[in-house]
Formats: structure tokens, C-alpha cells, sequence
């Protein structure tokens, strides 16, 4: 899987303005700080770098995710991820870079006392490993944490894989109904809206190459047990 880190850089400082009114203050910096270490490890022109949120940045409080006339628990969610971009060569030239690993984990906590209530990540899988190119999972750790089998399965198709992309999952779940206003109003709208686009367009191209490779397999079935590394993503 590939990914053009010029262009991405782009995008991400729209998606840095437009996540900012759904985070703490004291969270801020960590997120503009994003930018930097993208564009510092990608222009470094080292073989590979790494570009990650070392610690959760954590939503403001949630709690007319049921819908508007119900009180449900309040809770607040943790976003953090971690990637690593690896050059094919020409990266210099043509700022395009391998996929070599991202993760997006999403934790959700009890409000009252910051107490964890739920882990789950995004993934991309590794050639020999099976499920969804591109899967969402509950957290193994998690579960084991919690005295409970550690069981990898069921691992669901997903298509958002970018941690933008997840998070903007994680708001448009939480805040259904101040994200959508607050999104209309966002600075680069066109343009996050035209890049992700394309990206759930390539992925869903993608998809239908892997369906007509597996004659003898319903969409479904292929789609579980899938590889896709020749996909652009930005």
C-alpha cells in the first residue's frame, strides 16, 4: 500500500483545524505538531521513518451519541496511531512511500472516572496473515485485560485506514450531530472531501479486482481473506 506524503501533508493541516473544537486545549500542540513530524521525516530522506502519536489525544465529552432527546453515559474517546513509511527509491522524486505499518487504535473511556469501557484499533494486515487487507478489530490486550479470551476474530472490513480517516469515523459516531455542522463550516472542506473520496474509490476498485481473482468465492468471502499492495491511499 501507497501513499503520496506531499499530498497528504496537505490534507492533514485541514483535518488539523477541523478536529481541534473536538479535542481538549491541552491537547492541541501534540496535534499541530503532526504536520512537522511528517513532513520532517519525509523530507530527512532517510530509508524509513516512523510517524505516530505517542500518547492519546482525547475528545471533549460525549453524550447525545444515542440520538438528540436520549442521556446516554457520557464518555470521552482516545485517538492514537501508529505508521511507518518506507522509501521505494524514488520517493524523492515522486513523494510516494510504502505502507510498512498503521495502526489506529480507538479507546473509549468512562467520563466520570477516565476508566477505559472499550479498545479497538484499524489495521493493515501482513502478507501471510490472514483477514481484510484493511480491518477493524477489538484490541486483543484488551480483552485479556478484562479476563476474557484474547481472541483475534471477527475481523471487520473497514475502509477508513488513514488515522484522519478514523478519527472522522470516531467524531461522526460521537458527535453526530455537532460534527456534521461543524465539518460544513471547516477551512480545505473541497479538498478533504475530493481526497477521501478518491481514496474509498481506489479501495472500492480494489475490492472488485479481488472479486473477479476469486471466481470460485462469494465478494464477501474474498473480501475476508484479501491483499491489496499495489493501493494508493493518498
Amino acid at each position: 500500500m501507497r501513499i503520496n506524503l506531499r499530498k497528504y501533508a496537505t490534507e492533514l493541516s485541514y483535518w488539523i483545524d477541523a478536529l481541534k473544537p473536538f479535542i481538549g486545549k491541552e491537547s492541541h500542540r501534540a496535534l499541530s505538531a503532526l504536520k512537522d513530524q511528517l513532513e520532517n521525516g519525509r523530507d530527512n530522506l532517510r530509508p524509513a521513518f516512523d510517524w505516530k502519536l505517542d500518547r492519546p489525544i482525547v475528545t471533549k465529552e460525549a453524550e447525545r451519541y444515542d440520538g438528540p432527546d436520549k442521556t446516554p453515559h457520557k464518555v470521552k474517546v482516545g485517538w492514537q496511531f501508529e505508521s511507518t513509511f518506507e522509501s521505494d527509491g524514488q520517493s524523492k522524486k515522486t513523494s510516494l512511500w510504502n505502507i510498512k505499518k498503521m495502526v489506529t487504535h480507538i479507546r473509549i473511556y468512562n467520563a466520570d472516572d477516565d476508566s477505559e469501557i472499550l479498545h479497538f484499533h484499524h489495521d493493515l494486515k501482513n502478507r501471510e496473515q490472514l483477514g481484510p487487507h484493511v480491518h477493524m478489530q477489538f484490541s486483543e490486550h484488551y480483552l485479556k485485560n478484562k479476563g476474557r479470551i484474547p481472541i483475534a476474530v471477527p475481523r471487520f472490513p473497514i475502509t477508513a485506514i488513514l488515522p484522519t480517516d478514523c478519527f472522522d469515523l470516531v467524531l461522526a459516531e460521537f458527535f453526530p450531530f455537532e460534527w456534521p455542522k461543524s465539518q460544513a463550516g471547516s477551512h480545505g472542506l473541497v479538498t478533504l472531501r475530493s481526497n477521501q473520496r478518491t481514496r474509498l474509490i481506489a479501495i472500492t476498485e480494489a475490492l472488485q479486482k479481488q472479486w473477479e481473482a476469486s471466481p470460485k468465492l462469494t465478494p464477501v468471502s474474498a473480501t475476508q481473506n484479501c491483499y491489496m499492495p499495489d493501493l494508493q491511499i493518498a
